[in-house]
Parts: C-alpha cells; structure tokens; sequence
C-alpha cells in the first residue's frame, strides 16, 4: 500500500403521503445528537467546519469547561474533533468516552495544546505521529475494500496546487491492534503519511476515524480530491461511524436551490435620498447580465445616519436586502469597551433604521462592524440582540481567499462560541478585496476571478460575496465597468450558482436548524420525512450519485422543482410548518 515519499415545540398536521416503507433503511437522520470540540479561550471558539459538512445538524458545541460533565451524560452519537489544539483535559475526556463506547471523528490531528506547544500522543488510540509536504505531484494510495472507501479508485494524484505541509500518523503494519481498537489504514500518501484511518472497538460498539483535515473539501487550493470523489469518501465515512445505511443515491442538505450562493454587497449605504441618483446605473447594470433577480443577490450594508430615510430605505429595498447594519461611527465603537456599551450602540443603530422606515422593529439579520479591534466583544453584543449572521472583517475571518494555502473552507458557513457560549451568529467571511483595497479597477476583476475558480469545484455549501463600497463602486466608472465583468464571469466559468441576500441564508439557517428530517432509501429512489415549526424556503436536497436523472413530489401532490447541474440534482421546494414528505425516484 505504500509509495516513497517526496517529502516528509412542533406544530405537525396530517400527513397526506406515504410513511417510509417498512423494510426502509435510514440513510440520513439530523435527530442523532452530535457533539463538537473546540478547544476553550478566554474570548472565542471557531467551528472552521462541522458546520459545513454536517449542515442539517444542530450541533452542540463542548469546550473544557463543559466536555468532561457533558460528554457522556448527554448521550452524545458522534463528538467531532475539527482543531488540531486540544487541552490534557479535553484528551482524557476523550479517552474516556471512546472506551465507555463512544464514537470519534478526528478532522485534524489533536497534537497540540491551546497554547501551540506540542502533545503528540494524548489520544490513545491515534499511535505514532508524523509530518509530511503534499502537493500536486503527491499520490494517495487507496484500501478501496472497506466500507468508507468503497467504489473509490486505489490511487489517485492530489489535485492541490499548493505546496503544504500537514500532520499525518504513521501505522505499520496497515492494519492490526492498538489499545483495545482494532484499527485500518485506508488512504495514506507515503510510508509515515497515513491520512485516514478507521477504529473500532466490537466489543463496546466504540468507533473512531482519524482523517486529515483537507480529505473531504473539493473546491480549494489544497484540496486532494474532485468534488464526485470527496463527496463520496465523505459520505461513506459519515455514514460507517453513525451506523447509517448506504447513502446510495448520495442525498444530503444543502443551500437552497443549490450549494454556491453568490452575494453581491454594497457597503456604506445610508438608504438616503441622495443616493437613489448615484445607484440607479449600478441596479440597471445587474439587470442587463439577466443572471438573478435584483433582489436576489443584493445585501446592502447600511450605515445608520440622520439621512436614513424612508423613502431611501424603500428605493433600496427594491433592490436587494436593507437588514443588514453597519454601525460607522468609530467612536461607539472603541476596542476597551464593554459587551454592555456595544449593545447600547447597537440598539442606537437600529433605532434609527426602525424611526426611519417608521416600524417598530425592521426586522435586522445581519451587522458588520467597522472596526476589527473591537469585534470580539461586539460579537457577544450582536448576539444577545439576536442577529442571525455576523458579516465581518473581525476576529478569525482573517480576510483569507477561498484557496489560500491556510484553508480550504473560507466561505462555509460557521459557527462561533463567545465566552464559552453559543452564539446565534453564522459567520460568512467577506473577502479583502472591496472595491477600495485592490490597487486598481482590473486587480478588483482579477482576485475575485482567481477566488471564484476554487468556488466552481466546492462541495459543500458555501456563499461568495462580493463586494463594492457605494464610495467606490458606484461613482468610478473603471470599477463600475469591473463589477459587469465579474458578473460575466460568473455567468461564463462558475458553473450552476444561486444569487441569494445574507437575509435569504440567515432565515434558511435558522430554520434548518430546528428541523427533523430523516431520509429512507427505497427500492426506486428516496424518501425525506421533514418536520418543522418553521416555513422553510426552498429546502433543497442535493444528490450526487443519480446518473439517469430525478422525479420528486412534495406530498404525493405537488412536484418538486428538480435542476441538474454539474453532475448534481438539487430537489427543491418551500416546506410548510408540520411534518411532511418528499419523494424521490430516479428515471
């Protein structure tokens, strides 16, 4: 197997469809209870993943000071370990809990400490630790005779562009015993660099899989495998250590209508009546590219001021999503203040915005802050006042390019923990290159063209955003000319793309997350049982392993919109509260 290396409370109503057949299995099932690590700060804790790859969960998120108490109690299924830091306590937590019969997914090695200083083997049952360098002339070598990696290839070449170093561990022999676990070698790059291994304890039901962190992500520059195969291997493996049938039609939960959400935001507007003029060219340019309707892919970003007017606010709305804020004064918003000060300012903010539009509350989803400083502790702030999704320059987006040789998942949607606390924010990471950074109009086309060649092959969902300062943007003509070509772009190289407002993704989130839903294969396709107290636009199911096409029914009556794209099908169609059902039979 191995090759030299280069380099070292619900509301349900009546069902009118047909419950899953009796002799159905479940290939999918957001009711199991999954657990996430991350290690404890002082300040925050930074889900770079899980939120992603398991999307129809609602995970609960363990840090130190909760996993020793919470871990086993809970009756957790799964505890995901996505950071490669882990505490000494945290590590005998986990011990503990694989050998009582838990089950452990590894997505990075937990070799160091919160600190960065380094504790190879506090985890029991990973063995030998190792380092190596992967990049496009490495070749992963494949066990395809096991369940996580059957109908994959034996080999392949990396398809990575970047030159990266990452940790591994290193078993010999390939498969054998190790502290109770028997254990399996099944995808490993060169003699010390195994990338997946699979545990399992038959006797107490426990079972592990360590994997490195880039395994399962298509789409970025450090990503080894196409979206079909990372798909597969990720599917596979969820479905092995969570005791899932075979997800045979390779069914999961995605964006609506589609995996790659596209945003375009426009920063800095104060929804006055002096810039209704301004914008007019720039509205009339999107509708010319015919890619989405206006307001489907417009997020303003708008600055609280005393020139927010109704009648601004209502031209703007036309157009696109007006509930995102971004306070601008930088004095309110001082890096030595309180989480108490920042909410004062925050209610100041959106005072204005509800006197303006003459509402009692305009209903805000979304605040970027204006300075980086202080984003930390308005994080807690934007929280408590019951923001959906924190869009931002702060702490932990780093302002880093889908691609960037540091990750490959920059615009999955994530979760934070502030202060030990699980906040109601899913970060969407904007990009550094606004229309005021690059250093000219063709720099601004050229790092959104380069970013968005990684976005065309990812496989998880995931939102673009780009962006345009109303100071930039929509008075400089070069720049203005470079926003058309980005949406040409868009329209000529990315493949199938959904244009949605931050709005339309944040109540897709939040929805999602309170909801049931649990798929049965049957003898011709699919069945999806879906409970909700919450209406959820366009739930989108996505299928990658259907090669003759899909029909589908929403209740055994009304059809389901069903595109095919990119060698996917997305099943899609608005789910009412209460417990329904979607069909799905393959041609």
């Amino acid at each position: 197997m191995r090759t030299s290396c280069i380099f070292a409370g619900i509301l349900c109503l009546v069902l009118v469809c047909q419950i899953a057949a009796a002799d159905s299995s479940t290939c999918l099932d957001n009711t199991k209870k999954i657990a996430v690590y991350l290690p404890s700060t002082d300040v925050v804790a930074h889900d770079p993943i899980c939120t992603a790859m398991f999307f129809e969960y609602n995970l609960d998120y363990l840090t130190d000071s909760t996993i020793t108490s919470n871990l086993t109690k809970k009756n957790y299924e799964l505890l995901l370990v996505p950071d490669k830091h882990m505490s000494d306590k945290a590590a005998t937590a986990v011990n503990k809990y694989l050998n009582s019969g838990g089950k452990v997914w590894f997505f990075a090695d937990p070799r160091m400490k919160p600190d960065g200083s380094i504790s190879d083997n506090r985890i029991n049952i990973l063995g030998k630790p190792s380092e190596i360098w992967i990049n496009r002339s490495s070749n992963f070598i494949v066990d395809n005779t096991d369940p996580i990696t059957n109908g994959l290839s034996r080999s392949y070449r990396s398809l990575s562009t970047a030159n990266k170093s990452t940790y591994t561990r290193s078993f010999n022999p390939d498969s054998g015993n190790i502290s109770g676990f028997k254990y399996k070698v099944l995808a490993s790059v060169c003699k010390d660099g195994d990338v997946l291994i699979r545990f399992e304890n038959t006797k107490t039901g426990a079972k592990a899989i360590y994997s490195n962190e880039n395994m399962f992500i298509s789409g970025g520059s450090c990503n080894y495998f196409n979206r079909e195969t990372a798909t597969r291997l990720f599917q596979n493996s969820k479905n092995w250590i969570l005791g899932l049938d075979k997800n045979t039609y390779g069914i999961s939960i995605t964006y609506p209508r589609g995996d790659k959400q596209i945003t375009v935001t426009i920063d800095d507007v104060m929804g006055a009546d002096k810039e209704i003029q301004k914008t007019r060219n720039f509205f009339e340019m999107e509708k010319s590219k015919k890619l989405a309707n206006v307001q489907d892919m417009n997020t303003f970003f708008i600055v609280p001021e005393s020139q927010t007017s109704k009648s601004g606010l209502a031209y703007f709305s036309k157009y696109g999503d007006t509930h995102t804020i971004h306070p601008h004064r930088i004095t309110d918003w001082r890096a030595d203040f309180t989480v108490a000060q920042f909410q004062k300012n925050i209610t100041k903010a959106q005072s204005i915005m509800n006197k303006a539009a003459g509402v009692p509350n305009y209903g805000f989803s979304s605040i970027r802050f204006p300075n980086t400083a202080a984003s930390v502790p308005a994080y807690q702030a934007a929280s408590n006042a019951g923001f959906i999704i924190d869009s931002t320059y702060g702490y932990y987006t780093s302002m880093t390019a889908l691609g960037d040789t540091q990750s490959n998942n920059v615009f999955f949607p994530k979760q934070k923990i502030l202060y030990g606390k699980e906040t109601n924010t899913i970060e969407i990471e904007v990009p550094g290159y606004f229309d005021i950074s690059p250093r000219d109009a063709n720099d601004f086309y050229r790092k959104n063209a380069a970013c968005l060649k990684h976005f065309k092959g990812i496989n998880f969902p995931a939102n673009f955003i780009i962006a345009g300062h109303i100071q930039g943007m929509m008075t400089k003509p070069d720049l203005f000319s470079n926003m058309s070509k980005t949406l040409d772009y868009i329209g000529k190289n990315t493949g199938y793309t959904v244009f949605s407002t931050l709005d339309q993704i944040a109540k897709y989130n939040d929805a999602l997350k309170s909801t049931k839903i649990q798929a049965y294969n049957t003898p011709k396709g699919v069945t999806v049982d879906i409970t909700t107290s919450k209406q959820i636009d366009n739930f989108t199911i996505k299928l990658t392993n259907v090669k003759k096409g899909v029909k589908a029914q929403y209740d055994g009556t009304d059809n389901c919109d069903v595109i095919h794209a990119d060698g996917v099908y997305y099943v899609y169609h608005t789910v009412s509260p209460g417990t329904h059902q979607i069909s799905v039979t393959t041609a």
